[in-house]
Order: C-alpha cells, then sequence, then structure tokens
C-alpha cells in the first residue's frame, strides 16, 4: 500500500471535518448532541452517513450523499462539480461541466457561482448570498465559509467548504463541495444534529482516489523507448498517485517520482 493509499482516508476525515468545525459553536461543541444515529449506504456502497429519525438519504452516489431533514434541512456531501478553466461565460459548455470560470479565481467566486448554478438548474430564484467568514484549512486548495443566502421568501444559513483540484490537460477541473443549509430560525437548533450527521461520514477509500483523480482520464505512458511528448500530460500533478507529493507535502522535485513531475525514477 503507497502513502496516498494510506493517506486517502485521513484526508477525507480533514475536509469532513472541516465542515463539521464550521457548523457548529465551540460552545455547543462540548455539549454535542447525542442522537442516535442510523447508517444508511449509497446506493453503489462507495459511501454512508448516520441519519438521525425524521431524516433520509435522497441521493447517495459515487461517493456524494444527499441528506434531507424533516424541516427541509439540506445536507450534500461529497459532491463533485465539473468547471471549465475559461473566462465566464465562455461558449458552449456540454456533457457534466457546469460553468466555466478561471481557476485562478477565489474559491469564494468558485462557491457562489456553484450556489447560483444550482439555483438555476433546479429552477429557483437566485440566491442572494452574504458571507459571514472564509477561512483556510489544513489543504491549501480548500476552504472553509460561513453565511446565509435568501431567494425570495426563503432564508437560510450555510455552512460548506469547497475544495478546488488542479485543471486536467483539457483545462476542465473538479470542484468538491461538503454543504449544510438549514432554515435559519432553525440554525442554532440544529447544528449539534448536522454535526453528527457530517462526522459519520464516510467514503471507500477506492472511491476516494476516483474523486480526487483528473475529470478528464489520462493518456497511457508511452512505451518504452518511445519519446514523451513535451506536454507529458501524465505528470499532470493533480493524478491522484501524486496528489500526495504535489498538495500534501508540496515536495521539491528532487524527491519525486518522474510521472509526477520529479526527477527520481518510476
Amino acid at each position: 500500500m503507497n502513502r496516498f493509499q494510506r493517506k486517502a482516508p485521513c484526508l477525507l476525515a480533514v475536509a469532513a471535518l472541516a465542515i463539521a468545525g464550521m457548523l457548529i459553536s465551540r460552545a455547543s461543541m462540548t455539549a454535542a448532541s447525542t442522537t442516535k444515529l442510523k447508517t444508511a449506504t449509497a446506493q453503489d456502497q462507495t459511501a454512508s452517513v448516520g441519519l438521525p429519525d425524521g431524516w433520509t438519504l435522497g441521493r447517495g452516489l459515487n461517493g456524494f450523499v444527499h441528506v434531507t431533514g424533516p424541516n427541509d434541512e439540506q445536507v450534500n456531501l461529497g459532491a463533485i462539480v465539473i468547471a471549465k478553466n475559461a473566462s465566464s461565460g465562455s461558449g458552449e459548455l456540454g456533457g457534466e461541466v457546469a460553468f466555466a470560470l478561471p481557476f485562478s479565481a477565489s474559491l469564494k467566486d468558485k462557491f457562489t457561482t456553484i450556489l447560483q448554478k444550482s439555483a438555476e438548474k433546479s429552477g429557483t430564484p437566485a440566491p442572494k448570498i452574504t458571507f459571514a467568514s472564509q477561512s483556510a484549512t489544513k489543504l491549501p486548495m480548500c476552504a472553509r465559509f460561513l453565511g446565509s443566502w435568501t431567494a425570495g421568501s426563503q432564508s437560510r444559513k450555510f455552512e460548506g467548504v469547497l475544495c478546488s483540484l488542479r485543471p486536467d490537460f483539457l483545462g476542465l477541473y473538479k470542484n468538491i463541495v461538503f454543504l449544510a443549509q438549514v432554515p435559519s430560525s432553525l440554525a442554532a437548533k440544529d447544528r449539534p444534529i448536522v454535526e453528527q450527521i457530517v462526522e459519520s461520514y464516510r467514503v471507500t477509500p477506492a472511491m476516494f482516489k476516483k474523486m480526487l483523480a483528473t475529470y478528464t482520464p489520462l493518456p497511457p505512458h508511452p512505451a518504452p523507448g518511445v519519446p514523451m511528448p513535451a506536454m507529458a500530460p501524465y505528470q499532470d500533478p493533480t493524478n491522484s498517485d501524486c496528489f500526495d507529493y504535489n498538495v500534501i507535502r508540496e515536495s521539491p522535485p528532487w524527491e519525486m517520482p518522474m510521472h509526477c513531475g520529479g526527477y527520481q525514477p518510476g
């Protein structure tokens, strides 16, 4: 088992616990809810989550779970939103690409766009978003957000984590979203329960590795003796087996294998 495989569950825990930390105050964390949870598993067995009485698993597939509460609370964990590294509104996107935005755009801009596109897709009014705070996580490509939004008569509080992975060689990049939103009037009451739900979220290591892999499959390695093309797309640092070197440890090239963009054989 390589270092990435050993660390994958830990990396997911960092992201999941990061949102949990935003969902509940220090005071309420000391008196966390002891509500009994019943484990629900995604249809394809790639993820699971604990549910209190009255809460249901609406959708679950490819590491993603969508949980709903009795008062229209919504918890989305592990949602992957595909974006194109291009100026906003650039041409037709097609396929699963949700929006175009330069990868260099701020995580706040990406998070805002994802909320707006989600409303557009569901046919609901565009939300007016107010951010209360933004903070960094232990993963440099992720950020935590706390805020609220209004749309028509709806008023909701949200807490979320967005992780934006580097573009693949076609310019498409994944955004992994962990988002909880509840009616504003229920925010204080729901926090301990939502914290438990988030902390119970689990994804299989194999699925998590796929979540971190590039959206576009990388070309096969050339046969021995065949010169590598100048672009060398398989040296893309977002390739899942290179994630630990390039993102977690930020290793210098002389410590990395060649297929991750370094100098070491392999």
